[in-house]
């Protein structure tokens, strides 16, 4: 009985193994629209190093960003540049969208990132891209959101 169950077991196991493998790959499909958080840092600044101060949750963040939806990303529908202004936030307690919670922390003042976030962690029906430059953290008391 047991000489039968080994091959059983192990042929479950390698089936199994098949089924994460594909779905990787549709998880990875560029035409597909993004399931998880994606973080690509496009630049760290020279004092960005181990000792450096990142942002972390409950840090009062300072940052400049623009955003476009995953399918048009020629299109900029959401942007702080023109105000001059960098927006300000508390990251890490929902007081903006889940993937800039997730996205925008262990982060340095002069890193840039771009965020491609699935549909579930944005206030949208469909995926978005930003692409956020930090220009400031501030230890500011922490502000919860209301949001419910």
């Amino acid at each position: 009985m047991k000489r039968v169950m080994k091959p059983v077991f192990y042929g479950l196991i390698l089936a199994l193994l098949a089924l994460i493998v594909e779905a990787k790959k549709k998880d990875d499909n560029p035409n597909s629209p993004p399931k998880r958080l994606k973080i690509e840092t496009t630049y760290t600044p020279p004092s960005c190093n181990r000792k450096a101060r990142k942002s972390k949750t409950g840090d009062r963040l300072k940052v400049n960003y623009s955003g476009t939806f995953w399918k048009d990303q020629d299109t900029i529908i959401d942007s702080n540049h023109k105000s001059g202004k960098p927006y300000e936030f508390n990251v890490g307690l929902g007081n903006v969208i889940a993937g800039w919670d997730r996205g925008l922390t262990k982060m340095c003042v002069g890193e840039k990132r771009v965020l491609t976030i699935p549909a579930h962690q944005t206030n949208q029906a469909e995926p978005l891209v930003y692409s956020v430059e930090l220009v400031g953290i501030d230890t500011a008391p922490a502000v919860k959101s209301t949001k419910k």
